[in-house]
């Protein structure tokens, strides 16, 4: 930079060498001939070699000095998009350049017509909902192809979103309720038959003030021993074993849609419970299932 012809107020040298000191640790370069101000945009060449105008006030609280390299000089954003979409295979329907953070019309590689942002696709993110899956009809077509390749059958009358549990029927006649994102990666439906659970149990702690219910397989002393030891849920209220296929889950979902619909809901995970509220209406429930001379007394 040449010399100012005369010499700068103390104030103006002093943000002046802030200026080009920031400029340095930039790795840019002053254009401008003179001092203008702390609040007059002046001409740098950045690092990358672009021309910029920043304002040294703007530099000096932190603000950066190229608009290009950090995508918002409008034809280094329109750039660096078509690039990146050239890269991905898809074709800018547009026909002149909206914004970098307005959608425009794409034509992904596959054929599917799409709306993106530029910010978004230059931040790395793909251009198409339908093929990554995204997209609510392809997303549920899909799952519906899958569950028909498995032999179950959809019963939510409408899509639910590819994040949200279905009621579904298994091939073996199991009501579960997997969501569809879990299937789509290869995770099974049913989880009754995933796990075979014959047993079904009600644990509570010595003041009554914690209920649980809930459900394993075979020898339930290994469970039972690590809700007393997490939770201090020692005091086992009920115990069922040996029920049959699908019972015990089936058992444990209608206790928990009834504490649901009577406004009594989990204080810890989805089955532990405020017992003086629960409590009554898990035992009816569970003693309703089959007589006492068929349950493991307490």
């Amino acid at each position: 930079m040449n010399p100012t012809p005369r010499p700068l107020p103390p104030r103006s040298q002093a943000a002046l060498d802030a200026f080009l000191a920031r400029l340095a640790e930039h790795g840019a370069t002053l254009i401008e001939p003179q001092w203008l101000g702390v609040d007059r945009p002046h001409r740098v060449r950045c690092a990358q070699g672009h021309d910029c105008t920043p304002r040294p006030k703007d530099v000096a609280t932190g603000g950066g000095i190229c608009r290009a390299c950090a995508g918002q000089d409008p034809r280094t954003a329109e750039s660096a998009f078509r690039a990146r979409l050239a890269e991905l295979g898809a074709t800018l329907l547009e026909a002149t350049w909206l914004g970098n953070k307005t959608r425009h019309r794409v034509r992904c590689v596959q054929g599917h017509d799409c709306a993106v942002w530029p910010s978004s696709v230059d931040r790395g993110r793909g251009v198409c909902r339908t093929c990554a899956g995204s997209d609510p009809k392809t997303a549920e077509a899909a799952f519906r192809v899958r569950l028909e390749e498995i032999g179950a059958t959809l019963l939510e009358p409408t899509w639910l979103g590819n994040q949200t549990s279905h009621r579904v029927r298994c091939a073996k006649g199991h009501h579960c309720t997997p969501r569809p994102t879990n299937v789509m990666s290869g995770q099974g439906i049913c989880s009754i038959c995933a796990g075979a659970w014959d047993v079904l149990y009600v644990v509570a702690d010595q003041w009554s003030e914690l209920v649980k219910v809930g459900i394993t397989s075979g020898d339930p002393r290994p469970r039972l021993g690590e809700h007393r030891r997490q939770l201090g849920l020692d005091q086992v209220v009920r115990l069922l074993t040996g029920l049959p296929d699908g019972a015990a889950y089936q058992l444990e979902q209608t206790v928990l849609v009834a504490l649901r619909d009577a406004g009594v809901y989990p204080v810890w995970g989805k089955e532990t419970f405020y017992a003086p509220r629960a409590l009554r209406r898990m035992l009816d429930l569970v003693d309703g299932y089959r007589p006492m001379s068929e349950r493991h007394p307490e």
